[in-house]
């Protein structure tokens, strides 16, 4: 079998490793910003009326700041894999 074969799986291997890296590294590891929001109650929805929500939303998303790594990483490995699929030569060799 020649090279070409292989990239397919390559690249889903890759991709699922990845995956994993990313994954591990959100259990395991402490990300700095999450010890700015400690101390603050973990109820999402105010019993009271909605003046402060601006604060809330922000507490939210400083607390799971881990779902925007992980969305960041993704869109970053997904362009990277964009960009070298349109780097990759076609059948007539152009």
């Amino acid at each position: 079998m020649s090279k070409r074969n292989y990239w397919p799986i390559t690249t889903i291997l890759v991709i699922i490793i990845t995956l994993f890296v990313f994954s591990w590294l959100t259990v395991e590891v402490d990300f700095p910003a999450f010890q700015y929001s400690e101390g603050y109650s973990r109820r999402l929805i105010p019993a009271e009326p909605y003046d402060n929500i601006a604060t809330m939303v922000s507490r939210f998303l400083w607390e799971y700041r881990a779902l925007d790594l992980i969305g960041q990483a993704f869109v970053i490995v997904a362009a990277v894999v964009c960009c070298l699929a349109m780097l990759k030569t076609t059948e007539g060799g152009h």
